[in-house]
C-alpha cells in the first residue's frame, strides 16, 4: 500500500488538499477519494501515533521524538471538503487534524487563483485556454512572438498532469509576472463564470461557522497566509501583512492556540519569512519538500518537510 516506510522516532507531516467522493470521469482535479482516506487513517492508527496540538507541542519543546512513528495530519486551503468529509472521520476516530485556510476566502468570499485555475480547467477545453492565455499576452501585454514561442515550449515537471494542463498551471500559478497572470486569470474566469465568484467561493471553502465547530472538537488551525501568495516573491512588509492578518483573524475569533503554526502557500518562503515567524512567536512552519522530521532536523522548526498524501497511496 505505502510508498513510504514509517520508521520509529520519525515524525511524518502528511499534506492533504481535496478529499472527495469517487472521482468522476474526465475530472481535472487530483484528489484523494474518501475510501482511500479512510484506509490511510486506519493504517496510521495501527502503525503510528497521530498527535494533536498539545502532544506535538511537547515534542517541539523537549526535542525528543517518540519510540513509535508519529503522524501529523495537515489540510491546506480551507476546502469545504474538510468539514463535510474529513472532520466527521477524524471525529469518529477521536483524532485531530491541523487545518490551514487562507483567510481572505473566509472573510470576503474570494476564490484563490489556484482554484480559479481548477475551475477553468474543468469548464473549458485546455487547448482553448492556452489560446486565450497567449492571445491576452500578445494583445494586452504586447509580448513578442519570439517570447510567446519560448513560453509555449517551457519544460513541464509535473507528476500528475498532461503537458497542456501542466503548462496552464505553471503559467498562471507562478511563471508569468504577477500582474500578467492575475489579470489574465481574472479575464478567463469572468469569461467562463461571469460574476459568480462569491457564490462559488461559499460552496468551495470553509465558513467561519465550520471552523468554530471544528475547533470546538479538537481540530487545530494555523496560517496559510491571507491571500495565498508565493511568500518568496513578496517584500518582508507584504509577508508580514499575510501573516499578521491571518493571526489577527484567529485571535479575534478565539481560535489562536499554541503551538501556532504556518503552512507556507505553495511551500514558498525565504529568510524574511523565518524572521517574521520568530517575531510573531510561531512554533513551526511546513514546507512542501518531501521528508520526515527526526533528531537530525527537529531543530529546523521553520522548514519542516511534509509528505503528500499520494506518497502513502
Amino acid at each position: 500500500m505505502l510508498k513510504i516506510k514509517l520508521n520509529t522516532k520519525n515524525i511524518y507531516f502528511v499534506m492533504y488538499h481535496y478529499v472527495r467522493e469517487k472521482k468522476k470521469k474526465n475530472s481535472v482535479l487530483n484528489f484523494l477519494e474518501i475510501s482511500e482516506f479512510k484506509r490511510q487513517i486506519s493504517f496510521f492508527k495501527k502503525n503510528a501515533n497521530i498527535l494533536n496540538n498539545e502532544d506535538l507541542n511537547e515534542i517541539l519543546i523537549t526535542k525528543k521524538t517518540q519510540k513509535k512513528p508519529v503522524v501529523i495530519l495537515t489540510f491546506d486551503d480551507g476546502y469545504y471538503d474538510h468539514y463535510k468529509y474529513v472532520f466527521p472521520i477524524l471525529k469518529k476516530n477521536k483524532i485531530s487534524g491541523f487545518f490551514y485556510p487562507p483567510i481572505n476566502v473566509i472573510e470576503n468570499s474570494k476564490i484563490l487563483d489556484v482554484n480559479k485555475i481548477h475551475f477553468i480547467l474543468a469548464k473549458e477545453n485546455h487547448s482553448k485556454i492556452l489560446k486565450l492565455i497567449f492571445s491576452y499576452l500578445k494583445n494586452d501585454f504586447e509580448i513578442s512572438q519570439k517570447d510567446l514561442i519560448k513560453l509555449k515550449n517551457l519544460k513541464i515537471k509535473n507528476r500528475y498532469d498532461d503537458r497542456e494542463t501542466g503548462l496552464i498551471k505553471i503559467l498562471l500559478q507562478n511563471y508569468l509576472p504577477f500582474n500578467q497572470r492575475t489579470k489574465i486569470l481574472s479575464k478567463i474566469f469572468k469569461k467562463l463564470f461571469g460574476n459568480n465568484e462569491s457564490y462559488l467561493s461559499n460552496k468551495t471553502y470553509l465558513s467561519k461557522k465550520n471552523i468554530l465547530e471544528m475547533s470546538d472538537n479538537s481540530m487545530s488551525f494555523g496560517s496559510h497566509g491571507y491571500n495565498h501568495h508565493w511568500w518568496e516573491t513578496l517584500s518582508i512588509s507584504d509577508q508580514e501583512y499575510e501573516l499578521k492578518k491571518s493571526i489577527n483573524f484567529y485571535k479575534k475569533n478565539n481560535l489562536y492556540k499554541k503551538p501556532f503554526s504556518v503552512a507556507y502557500p505553495y511551500g514558498s518562503y525565504n529568510q524574511n519569512s523565518i524572521k517574521l515567524l520568530k517575531k510573531y512567536k510561531v512554533s513551526f512552519a511546513l514546507t512542501t519538500k518531501p521528508g520526515s522530521v527526526n533528531l537530525r532536523n527537529i531543530k529546523n522548526n521553520f522548514i519542516f518537510p511534509r509528505y503528500d498524501t499520494n506518497d502513502f497511496k
